[in-house]
C-alpha cells in the first residue's frame, strides 16, 4: 500500500475532506532571516513515507527562503564522528533519536540551537518545552501501541500492559517487539508500574518482570516491517507494535483496533552537525519545521506521529485530532522513553537481553 493510498484511506475513514498541501509563501512574505542560497542536505529515516511526509511538514521552504534541501539516509552517530574526525562533515541537519542526540553530544559532534531565530519565526508558546534542547528541536515523536483483532474480540481489547496479558481474559497469540527498548518498558507497566515512574529502572525487577511476560509471548518480532504481514495475515491477535505500521494496515481494511492507552513514545530530534558546511542556513531549516502550518499539513496526511508544535492541535478537525498519538487526552496516560537512562544503561542491558531472549 502507498502512503498516498494511506493518505486516501486515513480521511476516508475519519469522513473528512481531503487536505489541501500547506500553502506555499511568497519570498517577499518570509523574513529576511530566513531568505539564502544553495542546498542544504538533510539526513534523515527515508523511504518513501518519510518523502511524503517531509514534502508536507516543510516542502515550502525551498520555495519560501530560496534554499533548497537534499536527502539522505540514515542517521548514524558513528558515521558523523568519523566525518568530524577527518575533516569532512557531509550533513546539514540530522533527524536523530533522543539516544543518539546524546551520544554526539557526549563527543561534542553537534551545534547549539539558535532560539532567538526559531522563536522570531514561531512563538515559544505553541511549543512542547520539554523537547527543547541545547542541541537538538524535537522533530516527531513515535509509539508502541496496544493492538488487536476485532474478531476475535469484538468487545474492545486491553486498555493496560497487565489486561495485555492476561491470558484469560484475552486469550490468543500476542506479539513484540524483540528489542529491550520497549520491552523492559512494558513488562514493569504490566508489573503495575505507573508510566513515567520507571526510572531510573531497577534492572533486576526489570527482568524479573520480563520473567513473568515471556511465556506469554508466542511471537517475538525481530524488524518492524513484519507487522504489516503478521497483520495482512491474521497470525497474530493481540500485538504491541508500531503505531505507524498498524494504522496503516487499520485504514487499509485490516481488522484490527487499538489503544493510546499506556502508548510507549520515543523522541526525536533535528541536530545541526559541528562543522556541518551551511550551519546558518540549517538553522533556518529547523525554524521552519517547527511552524503550525507544516505541522498540520504533515499530521493531516500521516497521523502517526507527535509533533512539536502543540498550538496545532486547536486547528486540526476534532474528528483528526481524536486520531492523533501527540493529542493531549491520547498523550495523558503515554509512558514516554527516558533516553538518557538507555543511553547509561543500555549496553549492559541489551547484553542481558540478548542471553534472556536465547532462552524464550
Amino acid at each position: 500500500m502507498t502512503t498516498k493510498h494511506i493518505a486516501l484511506a486515513v480521511w476516508a475513514a475519519l469522513g473528512l475532506a481531503l487536505p489541501a498541501a500547506a500553502p506555499a509563501l511568497a519570498q517577499d512574505s518570509v523574513p529576511e532571516a530566513f531568505k539564502g542560497s544553495g542546498t542544504l542536505i538533510v539526513n534523515n529515516w527515508g523511504g518513501p513515507t518519510v518523502e511524503k511526509m517531509h514534502k508536507a511538514w516543510y516542502g515550502d521552504f525551498p520555495e519560501a527562503t530560496g534554499i533548497d534541501i537534499a536527502f539522505t539516509s540514515v542517521p548514524d552517530v558513528a558515521k558523523l564522528k568519523i566525518m568530524e574526525q577527518v575533516g569532512n562533515v557531509e550533513w546539514d541537519m540530522v533527524d536523530f533519536e533522543g539516544n543518539q542526540m546524546l551520544m554526539a553530544m557526549q563527543d561534542d559532534l553537534l551545534e547549539p540551537i539558535d532560539y532567538d531565530l526559531l522563536f522570531s519565526l514561531v512563538p515559544k508558546e505553541d511549543l512542547d518545552q520539554a523537547v527543547l534542547t541545547k542541541y537538538g528541536v524535537g522533530s516527531v515523536a513515535f509509539s508502541t501501541v496496544m493492538a488487536w483483532n476485532k474478531e476475535m474480540f469484538p468487545d474492545g481489547g486491553p486498555q493496560t500492559w497487565a489486561e495485555f496479558f492476561d491470558t484469560e481474559k484475552y486469550p490468543g497469540r500476542r506479539a513484540l517487539y524483540a528489542n529491550p527498548k520497549p520491552a523492559l518498558e512494558i513488562a514493569m507497566l504490566a508489573a503495575g508500574h505507573k508510566p513515567n515512574e520507571l526510572y531510573p529502572m531497577d534492572i533486576d525487577e526489570a527482568f524479573k518482570a520480563l520473567d513473568a511476560i515471556g511465556p506469554k509471548v508466542d511471537l517475538w518480532v525481530e524488524k518492524t516491517s513484519q507487522w504489516d504481514v503478521l497483520i495482512q495475515n491474521h497470525e497474530v491477535d493481540l500485538m504491541g507494535s508500531s503505531l505507524a505500521r498498524t494504522m496503516a494496515q487499520i485504514l487499509a481494511g485490516e481488522p484490527y483496533d487499538l489503544t493510546y492507552s499506556q502508548s510507549i513514545s520515543e523522541q526525536s530530534y533535528w541536530t545541526i552537525p559541528k562543522g556541518a558546511p551551511n550551519v546558518a542556513d540549517a538553522q533556518k531549516l529547523v525554524a521552519w519545521t517547527v511552524r503550525e502550518q507544516g505541522a498540520k499539513a504533515a499530521l493531516e496526511l500521516l497521523p502517526y506521529y507527535g509533533m512539536t508544535n502543540t498550538a496545532v492541535y486547536a486547528e486540526l478537525d476534532p474528528a483528526l485530532t481524536a486520531k492523533l498519538p501527540g493529542a493531549p487526552e491520547n498523550a495523558a496516560t503515554a509512558h514516554k522513553i527516558d533516553a538518557q537512562w538507555w543511553l547509561d544503561n543500555g549496553q549492559a542491558v541489551r547484553t542481558r537481553w540478548l542471553d534472556w531472549l536465547s532462552k524464550q
